[in-house]
């Protein structure tokens, strides 16, 4: 009689949970695992990989928002800036034109 092989087991630790698992999928383009309980025909009782990637798209959202309001922020500094140009250049401009006028008194 032949001798029974005994059947490998294979266990991966997923990449969102930390958990070791038998019942797994693999992201391609990462190639990292995560853990899927699921029976055919109803809902997965536990999706890591969904959670992954919804967790990831969140993040970047933030990233995004933070851009543009970085963005908004440098408008607003330039705009502060153009307008304490224009506040210092008519203040010398005042001062140049009370200068030349006491200039001019003093010559006459």
């Amino acid at each position: 009689m032949r001798r029974k092989k005994p059947e490998t087991q294979v266990q991966v630790t997923c990449a969102y949970c930390g958990s070791q698992t038998e019942t797994f999928v693999t992201s391609y383009p990462d190639y990292l695992n995560f853990c899927r309980i699921h029976i055919p025909g109803k809902e997965p009782e536990k999706d890591c990989m969904t959670d992954y990637y919804e967790e990831k798209k969140n993040v970047q959202k933030k990233e995004e928002v933070k851009s543009i309001f970085s963005q908004k922020k440098e408008q607003l500094q330039e705009k502060e800036k153009v307008l304490t140009d224009r506040t210092t250049a008519l203040r010398k401009l005042a001062e140049l034109k009370q200068f030349l006028s006491n200039k001019n008194k003093k010559s006459l």
